[in-house]
Parts: C-alpha cells; sequence; structure tokens
C-alpha cells in the first residue's frame, strides 16, 4: 500500500472523528489545539501530535488504533465509552474519575467498572439525546459537593462541547478531565467553581469543554 493511500485514508478517519462534533471550532477546543491545526491535519499539510491523537480519540469517543491505523483493538476506547441499546435499554458502560494525590479532580487513569441500563425511551423523551453522545462516570471526590457527592454517577451529553448556558460541565484541564460549575458574568468572563467552598474558583475567558452534565445520580 502506498503512502499516498495510508495518508489519504488517515484523513478520511480524521475527517470522520472531526465532523462528529459538528465543526472544525468544537473539534479544536475538545482537543486544545487552535483551528488552523485541525485545519491543516485535514488537509495534509499537518499531523497531529501523538499527545493531540491520543486527545482526538478521547474526545471523538474513538480508539486511538483505530484512529491511526484503521484496526480496532479488542478492548477499545470506543467500546469502553459507547453505550449499546439493547431492545427497550441502552447499556452505558460506568467509567471512573480518579484523582490524583493533591490535585482536583484530574483524569489520571479511567476504568470501565459495569455496564448500567437506562430505559432508550427516558433517554431519548426525558434528557432529549441520543445514547452515543452520552458518557456514564462515576465520580471520586469531593470538589462538587453537596450537588455531586463522592461515588455518584453523572451523565454528561458530548454533544455539548461548548459553553450556552450556567450549569454543570465535564471540562479538559491540565492533560486530563474535571467537573466543574461555569456561570456566565456580567463582564462576559466565566465564573469556573467547585460547589464545594473549600475549593477556590476561577475566572477565565475561555474553558475546553467536553460535554454538559445532564444528570447526576447518587447513593441514598
Amino acid at each position: 500500500m502506498s503512502t499516498t493511500v495510508v495518508d489519504a485514508e488517515f484523513r478520511a478517519r480524521l475527517t470522520q472523528v472531526i465532523h462528529s462534533f459538528g465543526s472544525v471550532v468544537a473539534a479544536a477546543t475538545a482537543v486544545g489545539v487552535s483551528d488552523n491545526a485541525i485545519y491543516k491535519w485535514l488537509k495534509g499539510t499537518g499531523n497531529p501530535s501523538a499527545a493531540n491523537l491520543m486527545a482526538l480519540a478521547r474526545a471523538g469517543r474513538v480508539s486511538v488504533e483505530w484512529l491511526a491505523t484503521g484496526a480496532e483493538a479488542a478492548q477499545s476506547a470506543q467500546a469502553i465509552t459507547r453505550a449499546v441499546e439493547h431492545g427497550d435499554f441502552i447499556f452505558m458502560p460506568r467509567n471512573r474519575i480518579r484523582f490524583s494525590s493533591g490535585r482536583d479532580g484530574i483524569l489520571r487513569s479511567d476504568q470501565v467498572v459495569d455496564s448500567i441500563a437506562f430505559r432508550a425511551g427516558w433517554v431519548k423523551q426525558r434528557l432529549n439525546t441520543e445514547s452515543r453522545d452520552l458518557i456514564l462516570i462515576e465520580v471520586v471526590g469531593d470538589s462538587m459537593a453537596p450537588t455531586v457527592e463522592d461515588s455518584d454517577l453523572i451523565l454528561a451529553n458530548l454533544a455539548e462541547p461548548r459553553f450556552r448556558q450556567d450549569g454543570i460541565y465535564l471540562l479538559r484541564h491540565d492533560g486530563g478531565l474535571t467537573v466543574k460549575r461555569i456561570q456566565r458574568r456580567p463582564d462576559g468572563k466565566l465564573l469556573v467553581r467547585s460547589d464545594n467552598p473549600k475549593y477556590e474558583a476561577m475566572v477565565v475567558s475561555t474553558v475546553k469543554i467536553i460535554g454538559r452534565v445532564i444528570w447526576i445520580g447518587g447513593c441514598v
């Protein structure tokens, strides 16, 4: 197989993943690169680094192996994060956000614990979204307490990778993921804060949003 064909096939997969975000801007925001970098990748005048390739695969909910080579690993990122519909139910893999020592809410490793079933009709009617756009996460830590307690489950809508309204979002931060509340200030800047008052809030101009948290389920 020639290099030209390989490059063309890679760009085709790249185009497929980037189109899943809805726009180049959304893809660039999710990965943490400029719009220009995405356009260069699509044109073949530049290539993503290994780190950016992994970030794109994770945000696009595909495996790095498939994105890079076209092959699928048995335990791919796509298989881990994508929900499976069967009959009247959607089986959602439960991922766990682990917090590193001394840091607030950074994803250092993700682990699929098990799957939880949701009624397909409830997901589409109550949450007004598609199962393919959802990721189910078990949150470990107290930074969002009492709204999101340790071991609570959240559903994040990956089809909303930008700020639209005040709410709780899954964010990319410092190479990992974090769950925070975002509010728009009168001056147009964003207040990123934890609901637990012992954690300090931040005021920023932009933030890298992965998706909006649309459901929280906790222990009784």
